[in-house]
């Protein structure tokens, strides 16, 4: 009976501290190594999918199951590139509207920039 209760308390403390190894392992974040890189230079692709891609997909479609739940919005629909000015898209990353949340303490103003330039990448029009 012992034995079964050392087997079982192993097999969830290995899971556990594997995660945690796992965790202490990986690399800063885009948003930390770039913070100071110019916009041109910023990886805003990376930027989007390490941020954003939870809810505005890898695509900007917003095709995913969070983004579904809260509502995000589709970034290569055409109605919301002809509509939204660049400093819309600006503030919105900054400020983060409804239940998005706000990235100007988190990314630099480059990356903001960059991360803005890319999210009109999506522009559908011809």
């Amino acid at each position: 009976m012992k034995s079964k209760i050392a087997v079982s308390c192993l097999l969830t403390v290995i899971p556990g501290l594997l995660f945690l190894v796992s965790g202490c392992a990986s690399t800063r974040p885009l948003a930390v190594q770039q913070a100071n890189y110019p916009a041109d230079k910023v990886d805003a692709h990376g930027l989007l999918v390490e941020n954003c891609a939870a809810c505005h997909g890898k695509n900007g479609r917003a095709h995913t199951f969070h983004g579904w739940l809260v509502g995000a919005q589709n970034l290569t629909d055409a109605k919301f590139q002809a509509n939204t000015t660049d400093e819309e898209i600006i503030k919105a990353i900054k400020t983060g509207p409804s239940v998005m949340p706000a990235f100007g303490k988190k990314l630099s103003p480059s990356e903001i920039d960059a991360l803005a330039t890319y999210v009109r990448s999506f522009n559908q029009s011809p």
